[in-house]
């Protein structure tokens, strides 16, 4: 190895000491050699590697009787005319359960091919936790599932369709939950698909409970569990939503409730077979009406007005919320009076962030609280000088969050728009479709999808993993859909950067405002700890968008100690959440984005 290249990995460790001390550095060195000698594996291989032997289901019983908990599970299994090795399967996949503590309530709905009926008879017959009745007259899946509900006498009820499978140890997994949270109202967990070869294949591993998530798309879907009198207190199914029934279901199930948990595991496998909706927006049309539907019956419900929008795909959707009044949005910009150099010749980033909020924004009750540290040129003050400019100044060395919070105290508007200067506005409603979100009393945070200039990503979204903050899908192509379109449609994330992130002024100085503590990088990090912490969830929308010269305005990289003073800070926060990020699912990769090659 030559000297030079000894010398510059020397350097490097040094460089993360520094901004790290001792014990993020142990994390740093840690993590490279982690990444060094990952592993990528295939999803056959990963299954593979998690098969239910006959010693661990063994160890699993045990386990279960030791539990303080037994809750019966009532499985709701509607059927029409199915095949019927799929409607074997799906009830084999019950019978065979390592939770013993269920009973199956089929509903047959006026099949007319004639291996149904005696095949649901001998079922019956063979175990008696098996419930069957014939309906008269065909309702379709709404009337046949509320049939198969009147027989349910369990705790909780499972939704299983009759041609999927539940996992071996889903309901062992579901009374897990129970027992590690007595108060659990709804719980899902993550999904895979099933070909008739009966290979699994394109699976879903979901976030934890992601409101803003779920209204663009009925992404919990599979498995779902409820508490059984919950569902019965809000009527059951509802047939005027027949195809997304269990999205309607869902949508009133959490106004009722914030009991909600999420199983990291996949305990249920979609059949993928012609008549199946995973198959093609062909299969059911309907679906996705009916979805769209619910959505706005809900919109309708909420103290939030608004409508609901076509997505970027079919079964995706936008709810847009009507702005209510029109509050004042300060937005609170610290500069230096930064210039750029680029090949048609030099701009002043401050004087283009300005001229493009201006020109650009379709929103116009705004103010600028522009924080100057006696650093920008005269001549840029007498360009960007308006009626709409409040200009503060100070004198101290410069410290990001001190100068943020210097500028909300001098705000005169309800919003506060915490923005770099070296932004550039894209989308003329970008404000719009912030204040949306950031008028909404249960939400902290709302970001923006920044991109660089040359068009690839900056910030989504920030995920905070092991005490490590990281952007989302950072440096990916800036029309790259994300993991499951977690990049082109409204989704929840633990962190938003403070490059351009809204927030209600009340919230602001009720979180204490930036930790004047750290003076240049994590003050974002830590403001939206604090949101989380106290209650309210963070929002990242791709329908807000700028162009975001990163790190011109000042040298790249962590200070000493940095790191190490987060992750003091948050220790015991961490700790709580296992040092796993609530909306990043701990089988995916934080080296990018999937566990395995998809």
């Amino acid at each position: 190895m030559k000297t030079s290249s000894v010398f510059k990995k020397v350097g490097k460790l040094y460089q993360a000491w520094r901004e790290r001390g001792t014990r993020g550095f142990i994390h740093f060195v840690y993590d490279r050699l982690k990444a060094r000698f990952h592993r990528e594996i295939t999803y056959p291989q990963w299954v593979a590697e998690r098969q239910w032997t006959p010693t661990k289901i063994a160890q699993a019983k045990q386990q279960l009787t030791q539990w303080h908990l037994r809750p019966t599970f009532s499985v709701i299994l509607p059927v029409y005319n199915v095949e019927e090795k799929w409607l074997k399967k799906a009830i084999d996949s019950v019978i065979n359960q390592i939770y013993p503590d269920w009973e199956l309530c089929i509903a047959d709905d006026a099949s007319t091919t004639q291996h149904i009926k005696p095949l649901l008879n001998r079922y019956s017959k063979l175990d008696s936790r098996i419930k069957v009745v014939f309906r008269e007259t065909n309702g379709n899946i709404v009337a046949a599932s509320n049939t198969a509900l009147e027989l349910a006498t369990g705790d909780y009820i499972a939704l299983l369709d009759h041609d999927d499978e539940l996992a071996i140890d889903a309901l062992y997994e579901n009374a897990k939950l129970i027992n590690q949270h007595p108060d659990a109202d709804f719980i899902y967990s993550d999904e895979d698909k099933i070909d008739p070869a009966g290979k699994r294949c394109d699976p879903f591993f979901k976030p934890d409970w992601s409101p803003d998530y779920f209204h663009a798309c009925m992404y919990t879907c599979h498995l779902g569990v409820y508490r059984t009198s919950l569902i019965r207190d809000i009527g059951g199914f509802r047939p005027e939503f027949d195809g997304s029934q269990d999205y309607d279901l869902v949508l009133r199930v959490v106004e009722k409730t914030q009991n909600i948990y999420h199983i990291p595991k996949i305990l249920y496998h979609w059949r993928v077979i012609p008549a199946s909706v995973t198959s093609s927006h062909e299969a059911k049309p309907w679906a996705y009406e009916a979805a769209y539907r619910a959505l706005a019956e809900m919109v309708a419900r909420s103290p939030y007005p608004g409508r609901v929008e076509a997505g970027p795909r079919e079964g995706f959707f936008r709810v847009r919320r009507t702005i209510i009044g029109n509050p004042r949005i300060s937005i609170v910009i610290p500069s230096g009076g930064a210039t750029l150099e680029t090949p048609t010749g030099t701009i002043c980033l401050l004087e283009q962030c300005i001229r493009s909020i201006r020109d650009r924004s379709t929103y116009r009750n705004f103010e600028i609280v522009l924080v100057d540290g006696y650093d920008v040129p005269d001549a840029v003050l007498d360009v960007v000088k308006g009626a709409d400019l409040n200009l503060v100044r100070c004198a101290d060395p410069f410290n990001f969050s001190q100068r943020i919070n210097l500028g909300a105290q001098a705000a005169t508007g309800d919003i506060l728009l915490l923005l770099n200067d070296d932004v550039e506005v894209v989308t003329p409603d970008w404000l719009e479709s912030m204040l949306e979100f950031a008028q909404q009393t249960e939400i902290g945070a709302v970001g923006a999808k920044l991109l660089f200039a040359d068009g690839r990503i900056q910030h989504v979204g920030v995920m905070v993993l092991g005490g490590n903050a990281g952007h989302a899908y950072r440096e990916a192509q800036g029309d790259h859909p994300g993991y499951f379109l977690s990049n082109i449609v409204n989704r929840n994330y633990l962190v938003i950067t403070a490059a351009c992130l809204m927030m209600r002024r009340q919230v602001f100085f009720e979180l204490g405002g930036m930790d004047e503590t750290f003076p240049l990088n994590y003050n974002d990090v830590d403001l939206c700890l604090k949101a989380h912490q106290a209650g309210y969830r963070n929002v990242v929308t791709p329908y807000a968008q700028l162009v975001h010269y990163e790190s011109v305005s000042r040298t790249p990289g962590l200070r000493p100690k940095e790191w190490e003073h987060l992750n003091t800070k948050w220790k015991d926060y961490f700790e709580s959440l296992q040092y796993q990020d609530p909306y990043y699912n701990a089988n995916l990769s934080a080296r990018n984005g999937v566990l395995f090659e998809l």
